[in-house]
This record gives C-alpha cells, sequence and structure tokens, in this order.
C-alpha cells in the first residue's frame, strides 16, 4: 500500500513539475514578443529625436549660410563706388569666403564668375527673386558653370539705393550636405537622403547615386514596405513629419521623414535593421540562459525524484525485517500478551501466552479478564484501584492524549508473591477515542528485589549528598533535577521572589512531570537577545549528553533573563551530572546563582575601555587621513617650483622673464605654506578637519596663478588647456582662496594625469544669474577628453581611495584621495560638485559655489578716452565672443565680433575705406581657418600703423612675441579674460596711465639707527634675516646660540638692543631659556626689552608658550616679509 502511494505521489509532483516548466516557457515567449514590441517602439522615438536633430542642423546650417550671403552682399554693395562689378573684385572676395564659388548675376541675368567666365541665367528662379529684393536658398542640378548639383544662397546686391545684380554663394552640394547627413545609431550607419519635394535625392550620406523618386527606389530594392511608402509619400505632398514602422520583411526597422518648413525641401533617415535586433538579443538573452537553467534544474528535480523513490523502497523493506526482529524480542521479554477490543468487549490471548495453571479461557468476555488480573492482587486496597482503573470508560478517557499506560503489581503466583509490569498499548483508535489496546506483562520480581536492597544501601550516600548539595547551594536562588537519559523533569521548578514561590515551569506553559527538552526550550521566551545563542548552544539536551560522555561532569552556562518582575537578571547556571548505577541515567542536577550586579561591574569597566580604545582609534585614524590627504597636495607646488627655478636659471640673463619666474615660484611657494600649515595644525588633524577662512581674494588673480602652477604638468604632457569666462561680472569675492586652489589643481592635476599625449583640457568660469543680493552664483567647469570612467566608479569616485581598475592597470599613480579631499572642501563652502565621464571619450568636473561679493566694483568703470570708440572681437568660440563684447560694452565702447579671422580683415578693411575705422581689435591666437598672428599681419597692412591689436590666449605667448611684434600685435592679454585683464590690456595697448609697479611693502620700511640682536643657529636662515633687517636700516648683530645671546646682552650696556629676534630651537640653550636668563638679568632694560620668538614651530600651542616664556610675540618660518616687518613695527618706533 505504502509503495502504490509513493508512486501516486511521485507522478503527482513530475505533473505538477511539467505544468511549471510549460508555464515558465509560455511566459517567456510573451517576454519576448512584448521586449520586441517595446524596443521597436523606443527605437522608433530615438530615430525621430534624432532625425529632428538632423533637420534642425541643416536649417542651422542653410541660415547661417543665407545670413552670410546677405552679409556679404550688404558689404560688397557698401563697397562698390558705381554699379560695374569685375571679376577681380569677385576673385578677392571669394578667397576671404568660406564657399566653394562667388557669382554675381547682373540685373540682365548674365552669371558672372571669378575666373571671368559669363552665361545667362535670366531663365533661373533665383534671379527673379533676387531682382524684386528677395534673398533665399537654391539647389541647381544643372549648373552652367559647375558638372554637378550645387547649393546655393543668394542676396540683392544694391548700390545707391538701387538693386544691381544678385550676388549667389555657392556650395557642391553633395559634399556640403554629406557630412551634415551622415547619421549613425550605436555604431551603426543610417542612410540618410535630402530630396526635394517631388522626392529627387540631392545629396545622401551613403555616397550612391540616385536617379528617380527616392520612395520608389526604397520600396523597389526592400527597403521599405508599400504602405510605410504610401504614409511617407504623403509627408512628400503635404509636407510635416512622421516616423514609420516597416514591416519584418523590410530591410529597415523604420523610417523617418521630415519636411524643413524653411526650405521645403525633404528628409529621409533610415534605421539600420540590424541594430534592433542585436539589441533583442542583448535584452533577451538573460532570459534565454535563466530558462536554461530553470529546465536543466527541473531536470534535476525529476532524477531526484526517482532516486528518492527507490532510496525509500529500500527503507521500508529494511524497516520490515526490523520489526520482525523487535517482535521476536518482544516475545521473549514479556511471556504474556491479550487484546482488547473495547468496542465489543472481548480479549484474546496471543498464541501461546495464556498463564500456565490459570482457569481463564484463551478468549472470552473483557469483564472476565479484568476479574482475572484483579484476583492475583496481594494487597485488597490495590486489587479495587485496579478493578476501578480497568473499567472501559476510565481505559479509553486515560489513553486519551496517550500511547500506552504503564503500572507496577505486587501479585500472588503459586503461592509466592512477585513483581509483574502491566503495560497497556493503544492499537488502534477511532475518532480520536481508543479501540484496540494490548495487555502485556513481565515479571520483574528479581529486579525489584534487588532495588529494594540496594535503596537501603543508599540511604547512607543520600545524606552525604544531601549535605553536599546545601554547601553548594547556599548562595543559590535556585535548584532542581532532571533525568537526562529521560528526558524527564519529575518535580516543580520554583524559587523565592520578594516572599513568593515562583514556579518556573508553569512560567513555560507546562506541568511537571515534563520533558527537560520543553523546558528548556520554552525558558529561551525569557532569555536576552544578547544570551540567546549560548543558552541555546549550552542548555540543550543533546549537549549535555555529549560533555558527559567526553567526562566533562560539570557544564557552566551565564546568561541574561527577565524575571516575573520583568527585570533583567544575570545568573550562572551550573549542571552537575552523575550516572545512577542502578538506572544508568544520567541525573543532572542545576545550581542557579544570580551574578548581576558583578557582571554589569566587569561590562562597565569592559566597556570604558572599549570607549578609549575607541577614541584612541579614531583620533588615529583621523590623523593618518588628514596627513595624506594633505600630502596628496604638495607635490603640483612643488612641481613647479623646481620648474620655474630651472626656467630662470637658464635664462638668467633675461631680467624681466627671471622676474616672472620668481613670481611664478613666490606664488607656488605661498601656496605650499599654506598646505604645511594645515598639516601643523593638530586640533584638524585629530579631528579630521579643516576650516574654512573667508578672505577679499580676485578670482581673476587666482586662475592666473593655478595657471602658472599647473602649466609645467600641461607643457609636460603635451596636451593643449583652454581656460575662458562667460558673462562673470564680478571679480572681487569673499572666499577661502587657498581651499580653492586646492579643488581647482586637483581638478586639473587629475585631469592632466588620465589625459594622453596631445589631448585637450577645457576650464570654463560662468557666473549665473542670482536674486541672491551680495553673492554670485559661479560654476568651474573643467573637461578633458581623456581615458575616461566607468559608470560603477563614478558612483564611487569621491570616497578616499578610490582609483579606477583601468589607472592601475595603467601604472598611473595617485593615491585615491585628491577627489575625497576636493569634495569635502566644496562641502564645507556649501557648494556642490558633480561629474559625467564616459570611457574612451574623457569626464566633466562642475563645481557650483555661491559666493559672497565684495562691496567695492573697481574694474567695470568705464574708460573715458575710449567712450564711443568702435571695437572688433575676434574668437572662433561663440561664448567668448559675447562675454568680452559685453566687457567692453561695460567700459563704454561698442564692440562688434565675428568667428572668422577672414572676414575680420574684410571687415577692418570695409571700414577703414568708410572712414568709420574699428579702434581696437582683440584676437584670439589660436583659430582653424587662420590663426591669430596671421590676422593681426593681414589687418595691420590694411589698417595701419597706429591702431592697437591684442592678442588674447590662453598660452604662454613667450615664444611667439618676437614673431607676433613684427606682425603689428600691441599687446598680450591671458585666458580666462576677466573685465580687470581686460581693463589693464586696454590701457597698456593704449597709453593710458599705465600703472607703475608698486614696491614690496617690507622694502619701504626704514628702521635706520635700530640695533637688533638676531639669534638663530641655521646659518641661511641667518644671512636671509640679515639682508632683510639690513635692507630695512637695522644695525644687525647676530648669535648662533642662547648662550652666546645672553652674553652679549650681558656685556651690552643698557637700552644697547632695540629688538631681539630669538630662535626657539638651538642646540645648547633654547630660546626659552635664553629669554628667561634675559629677563632676569638685574638690569632695568630687559624687562620692556622686545624679545620676539622668530621658529619654525607654527603651531598655536607654540605661540602660547613662546608668550607663557616672556617673549613678546610670535613669527613662524618661512616669513612673510610684509607680516614680519608689521611685527617690528608694533615693538620698535622708528
Amino acid at each position: 500500500m505504502k509503495g502504490k502511494m509513493g508512486k501516486r505521489k511521485l507522478l503527482q509532483k513530475m505533473v505538477y513539475v511539467f505544468i511549471l516548466l510549460l508555464a515558465i516557457i509560455v511566459l517567456f515567449q510573451w517576454f519576448t514578443v512584448q521586449n520586441r514590441k517595446r524596443m521597436v517602439e523606443r527605437n522608433k522615438n530615438y530615430a525621430a529625436d534624432s532625425a529632428r536633430q538632423t533637420a534642425t542642423r541643416i536649417d542651422e546650417e542653410m541660415d547661417n549660410a543665407l545670413k552670410l550671403i546677405s552679409t556679404y552682399a550688404y558689404f560688397f554693395g557698401e563697397s562698390l563706388s558705381e554699379p560695374k562689378v569685375t571679376a577681380e573684385m569677385l576673385k578677392k572676395m571669394e578667397e576671404n569666403s568660406w564657399y566653394d564659388a562667388l557669382i554675381f548675376t547682373d540685373k540682365n541675368g548674365v552669371d558672372h564668375a571669378s575666373d571671368g567666365r559669363t552665361v545667362d541665367v535670366a531663365d533661373r528662379e533665383f534671379f527673379t527673386e533676387g531682382m524684386r529684393g528677395e534673398s533665399g536658398t537654391s539647389i541647381i542640378f544643372d549648373p552652367r558653370f559647375f558638372d554637378e548639383a550645387m547649393a546655393c544662397f543668394y542676396a540683392p546686391v544694391r548700390c545707391n539705393g538701387e538693386i544691381i545684380g544678385v550676388l549667389r554663394g555657392a556650395y557642391l552640394a553633395e559634399e556640403y550636405l554629406k557630412n551634415m547627413l551622415a547619421t549613425t545609431y550605436f555604431g551603426e550607419r543610417a542612410d540618410v537622403y535630402f530630396c526635394t519635394s517631388d522626392g529627387m535625392v540631392i545629396a545622401s550620406s551613403d555616397d550612391e547615386s540616385h536617379e528617380g523618386n527616392l520612395l520608389e527606389i526604397l520600396l523597389e530594392s526592400g527597403v521599405i514596405d508599400q504602405d510605410t511608402s504610401n504614409e511617407a509619400m504623403e509627408i512628400f505632398e503635404y509636407g510635416g513629419e512622421g516616423t514609420f514602422i516597416c514591416d519584418s520583411r523590410s530591410k529597415t526597422d523604420n523610417i523617418c521623414v521630415r519636411s524643413l518648413a524653411q526650405s521645403g525641401y525633404v528628409l529621409v533617415q533610415t534605421f539600420p535593421k540590424n541594430v534592433t535586433q542585436k539589441m533583442i538579443w542583448d535584452e533577451n538573452i538573460v532570459g534565454i540562459q535563466l530558462e536554461a537553467m530553470l529546465i536543466g534544474l527541473f531536470v534535476i528535480y525529476i532524477i531526484a525524484l526517482l532516486l528518492r523513490a527507490g532510496q525509500e523502497k529500500k527503507v521500508l523493506e529494511h524497516e520490515n525485517r526490523e520489526m520482525g526482529y523487535i517482535i521476536d524480542g518482544i516475545n521473549t521479554l514479556f511471556s504474556r500478551f491479550a487484546m482488547v477490543d473495547l468496542e465489543t468487549g472481548r480479549y484474546r490471548y496471543l498464541a501461546d501466552t495464556r498463564p500456565e495453571g490459570s482457569s481463564i479461557s484463551v478468549s472470552g468476555d473483557y469483564q472476565d479478564l479484568v476479574e482475572h488480573l484483579c484476583s492475583i492482587m496481594i494487597e485488597e486496597s490495590e486489587r479495587k484501584e485496579l478493578m476501578h482503573f480497568l473499567e472501559k470508560e476510565t481505559v479509553v478517557k486515560a489513553m486519551e492524549g496517550h500511547e500506552d499506560l504503564r503500572f507496577e503489581c505486587h501479585v500472588q503466583r503459586s503461592g509466592h508473591p512477585e513483581w509483574e509490569h502491566m503495560n497497556i498499548m493503544c492499537l488502534e483508535r477511532k475518532e480520536g477515542r481508543a479501540s484496540k489496546i494490548l495487555f502485556s506483562r513481565q515479571n520483574i520480581t528479581e529486579v525489584k528485589e534487588r532495588e529494594l536492597k540496594i535503596q537501603a544501601e543508599m540511604s547512607l550516600a543520600n545524606r552525604k549528598e544531601r549535605q553536599y548539595q546545601i554547601a553548594i547551594t547556599s548562595n543559590a536562588i535556585c535548584t532542581f533535577e532532571f533525568n537526562l537519559t529521560q528526558d524527564l523533569i519529575e518535580e516543580d521548578i520554583t524559587r523565592m521572589l520578594e516572599g513568593r514561590q515562583i514556579s518556573m515551569v508553569e512560567r513555560t506553559g507546562l506541568k511537571v512531570p515534563c520533558k527537560a527538552s520543553s523546558w528548556l526550550e520554552g525558558w529561551k521566551e525569557f532569555v536576552l537577545e544578547e544570551s540567546l545563542e549560548d543558552y541555546t548552544k549550552t542548555a540543550n539536551v543533546e549537549y549535555l549528553k555529549e560533555c558527559f560522555e567526553e567526562g566533562i561532569a560539570e557544564v557552566n552556562l551565564e546568561y541574561w533573563y527577565r524575571d516575573s518582575l520583568e527585570r533583567e537578571t544575570c545568573v550562572r547556571q551550573s549542571f552537575l551530572m552523575t550516572k545512577d548505577d542502578i538506572t544508568d541515567d544520567i541525573l543532572v542536577m542545576v545550581v542557579t546563582k544570580e551574578i548581576t550586579e558583578s557582571v554589569r561591574k566587569q561590562k562597565e569597566q569592559t566597556q570604558a575601555l572599549q570607549d578609549a580604545l575607541m577614541q584612541a582609534q579614531h583620533a588615529n585614524r583621523a590623523k593618518t587621513t588628514f596627513l595624506s590627504n594633505m600630502s596628496h597636495d604638495i607635490r603640483t607646488p612643488m612641481n613647479a617650483i623646481i620648474g620655474f627655478t630651472t626656467i630662470a636659471v637658464t635664462h638668467i640673463q633675461n631680467q624681466e622673464q627671471v622676474k616672472d619666474c620668481l613670481q611664478k615660484v613666490l606664488s607656488s611657494s605661498n601656496h605650499l605654506l599654506s598646505l604645511i600649515n594645515d598639516i601643523l595644525d593638530m586640533s584638524r588633524i585629530e579631528s579630521g578637519k579643516v576650516q574654512i577662512k573667508e578672505q577679499e581674494c580676485n578670482i581673476s588673480e587666482m586662475m592666473h596663478n593655478l595657471v602658472n602652477i599647473i602649466q609645467p604638468q600641461v607643457k609636460a604632457k603635451q596636451l593643449e588647456l583652454f581656460i575662458d569666462t562667460f558673462e562673470v561680472a564680478n571679480e572681487d569675492v569673499i572666499a577661502d582662496a587657498l581651499k580653492l586652489n586646492q579643488v581647482f589643481i586637483n581638478l586639473l592635476s587629475n585631469a592632466v594625469k588620465y589625459t594622453p599625449a596631445g589631448g585637450t583640457i577645457t576650464f570654463r568660469i560662468i557666473q549665473k544669474t542670482t536674486f541672491r543680493h551680495g553673492y554670485g552664483d559661479y560654476a568651474f567647469v573643467i573637461k578633458d577628453n581623456g581615458m575616461g570612467m566607468s559608470k560603477e566608479f563614478v558612483e564611487h569616485i569621491f570616497e578616499p581611495f578610490e582609483r579606477e581598475t583601468s589607472v592601475t592597470q595603467s601604472g598611473i599613480q595617485g593615491t585615491g584621495l585628491g577627489m575625497a579631499i576636493t569634495k569635502n572642501i566644496v562641502e564645507m563652502m556649501n557648494g556642490t560638485i558633480s561629474v559625467a565621464s564616459v570611457p574612451g571619450s574623457g569626464s566633466e568636473f562642475t563645481v557650483e559655489l555661491s559666493l559672497k561679493l565684495q562691496d567695492i566694483e573697481k574694474n567695470a568703470e568705464q574708460i573715458k578716452e575710449l567712450h564711443g570708440l568702435r571695437a572688433l572681437v575676434v574668437d572662433d568660440d561663440f561664448n567668448t565672443c559675447s562675454s568680452v563684447s559685453k566687457m567692453l560694452g561695460q567700459l563704454g565702447m561698442r564692440s562688434e565680433w565675428t568667428t572668422s579671422g577672414r572676414e575680420a580683415v574684410f571687415r577692418a578693411q570695409a571700414a577703414h575705406d568708410e572712414g568709420d575705422s574699428y579702434h581696437t581689435y582683440i584676437i584670439d591666437w589660436q583659430m582653424p581657418e587662420l590663426s591669430g598672428v596671421e590676422t593681426a599681419r593681414k589687418i595691420r597692412k590694411a589698417v595701419g600703423e597706429d591702431v592697437p591689436i591684442i592678442i588674447l590666449t590662453a598660452y604662454d605667448w613667450t615664444d611667439i612675441e618676437e614673431e607676433a611684434k613684427d606682425a603689428g600685435v600691441t599687446a598680450f592679454c591671458a585666458k580666462p579674460l576677466f573685465m580687470s585683464d581686460l581693463k589693464s590690456a586696454l590701457l597698456a595697448a593704449n597709453n593710458l596711465g599705465e600703472k607703475e609697479e608698486k614696491a614690496a611693502a617690507w622694502t619701504l620700511a626704514d628702521f635706520s639707527g635700530k640695533r637688533v640682536l638676531l639669534v638663530e643657529d641655521i646659518e641661511l636662515n641667518r644671512e636671509i634675516a640679515e639682508v632683510i633687517l639690513t635692507e630695512a636700516g637695522f644695525v644687525v648683530e647676530s648669535a648662533p646660540d642662547g648662550t652666546d645671546a645672553v652674553a652679549m646682552v650681558e656685556k651690552s650696556e643698557e637700552n644697547y638692543y632695540d629688538v631681539v629676534l630669538m630662535d626657539v630651537q638651538m642646540p645648547i640653550m633654547n630660546g626659552y631659556e635664553a629669554t628667561r636668563t634675559i629677563r632676569n638679568m638685574d638690569r632695568k632694560d630687559v624687562k620692556e626689552l622686545p624679545i620676539i620668538a622668530m621658529t619654525a614651530n607654527a603651531m598655536e600651542e607654540d605661540k602660547e608658550a613662546a608668550i607663557k616664556h616672556g617673549m613678546n610675540a610670535h613669527i613662524s618660518k618661512p616669513l612673510d616679509m610684509d607680516v614680519f616687518i608689521r611685527v617690528l613695527g608694533q615693538y620698535v618706533s622708528k
């Protein structure tokens, strides 16, 4: 029966598995179909956006070309003194234009080319519209000067207010439009066509010629289907735009058709079908793999079911054999068996088990069996109890919840008393009630007699054991015993709590007798979470048995629990295990002692030690992190110092260049000194933070100093660095210039480090519009075209020690701390930093800050000598042109701009000829069409020698300075260009009150006749200080140690020295001891003698120590000259 049921369950499980497998396959097919629909629809939208961008790009390009020809026509007409155009004029204009050809059509409809050719075009539409004063665009498929289609842009030419002809700029249509039509989707080239409204192809991206209607060509070649062709034809006829999904047999997934409203032409763009197929495959591959794995798992599961069924069959056969052995053993142990049917009230002895010599039959009425069993009892009271208990209803009720009942009976057999075990076992139940039971009887006389004998012997041992228990439980709150072998607690577990006896067994919901394992498991409810793991492991019946078998007789456990008053209490529970000599059972005595107070004190002591350890570790980590962060930034200014010092040494004869290099070395040295000051501030190191020190600073000066520091790295890597500004109206701000430098040096250094040789780095400063009074919102954007970063790394870029895997593999050095430093500084300034990066294309970092503005506005004042004069800005960047033009307008000049060097030359010549010349030219050095120097040379040739020409550059102009001046350049101005830079350049170029350089404040100090005692053990430091003090007018006397200084003061007359400059760390007598000795001399002047500490010990506690030891002030090394002279001035009257 069991075998059949097992097979049926196995078959049922396999059916469920196959149904589930089928459902997964159907679900995956549905997902694949839906995924394809979604992918096709998404590609349709993407293609529509791409086509819209291409159309916009073509419209803008054609509009720009039309505006350009209109400009040419206007200036061309204005330059004519009579209504006559020659080929030489056209040739000169054509050389300075962007068009492939410039053609003039006179009012008689005759075309004039720059090479002298003429042809009649009076029948052309552009001639008719141009002579009506209209400008426009025309595609000519059969030009009479050229062999291929031309894209023409025309405008009327007026002379003295009359239209004398039409000027036409022409491009080769195929070449002109080909690059604009080039479009790719995910690396796959798309076919794009530029057509007339009747379907004729003007240009395409596939380099093939197309004759006839485009839609018919695509339909015949199978690229699109008939329905798509019909829908697209409506756009050709009526205009508008549309994107259409082709059927699965077409060679393209979708086609976008857009009518260009401004020109009437039509743009047609197809989407590569293999792109969609690849995307669908990439989307579905994971699902296919998952489906395969699930099918594999189902196969494994079915095999496992079959193997398990076979094993269960073998186990069942083995169990049947063992059951036969057990029955044979039971027959040997129990000699008498009687089976009772309680429903019928009948009994029957099993074969060969009827009592010998008994008058009771083998089977009969149940009541006869009861009377027989009661008749052999010795005690009358026991006979009555047994009679009552063996009543049918009493037996049925007693068997509820039990499988067997046991009795020990004292009986009389053959005239001798004997002991028997009587067992009643339930064989069958109906509706929960016992219906068939089995009586078994076992003679235990010999065992019982031995037990009684041992009881007497154990009496003395029990007394000694009780004494031992009393001794070990004197401080216990609870003791109890249980039988480990039988897993049995026979007596209640109680304890006294505030005068009341509490049952710990009833608290778990149990009653004695009960299983020890059940009580231990139930007690977990009151054990606290922190102790639950230890309690579960130790307070376990099986674990205690293992310990006893291993020879461990005592097991201790400490844990926290909640008592009945909900108080948290810690106890130590000792499990003392012994073996019963008679039954061989393992008996356990459990002693529970409360140790709450001692454990709590120990925990408090441990917690105090842990807190102290964590504080020490935190302080150490903070210091290590801060030192690592600062050391990361030291190399950049050091690199600038070494580089510019090397340049100065190699150009020692060029005083101006040496001076410039030394200024840059000083700037980098000050930046390095500020970094070192941060490192020495221990209070900041321990907290892991630095403070923001806001002070007045100028963005222009800060950016130029930044360029000086970073430029050597850029040159060494052979990179191009472009720095420009956009609408920066406020240069003077209140900020921490050091921290800003630190941020930008980190970002620029990383850009240089991760951009390969020949790459480009751009740095743009933008001031945004804000309505917050007294503040300016600035955006600093640093972009490179280097190796870029993965999306996963960008998410962790600002975490300490994070570095891109590709970077570490490439061998680029770095600690991974720079970005963490940068982000912390920006956030401390209440700013934000963001990053966008594409692997292989480069990265872009944007820092946004809101900076407080200074109250003054000194750079926006107009220059009255230049008020109303014209200026021309020439730069290939639209934003730079716009920004410089606005600044010129604020200075009172009339500004114009162009992005073409050739157009600038043309404008300069035209303005000069008209008598309204440009007063100033500002020209970018690097431009693609015509360089700044060459543009300046041509403008100088056209307008003469008097006009100022300023070259605008982001590079070091030293190498081209001589060539530029030969070309007529008046002055240079460095990018990024701020208002102050522009104003200074204009003043210098126009010789308008150029400011003389101010001498350093410390060189103006005069302490003539004052005597100073200089105490310094380092000869080099002593030499520097002597030079500075001597130039300031001091009479200097030097001492190499504190002992020498004390001797010199003792030997001098009173008031001989006006001031003492005292080093602190000296080999024999330090500065503090020397100061105390001088102050304690028996003379009046030393009490008031100014003693100033001049030391490299620059921490706050060093300053406090100097004052504490009797010094008047503290000056840190390296010396800040202005601070040095100012402090001396406070204590020495001039």
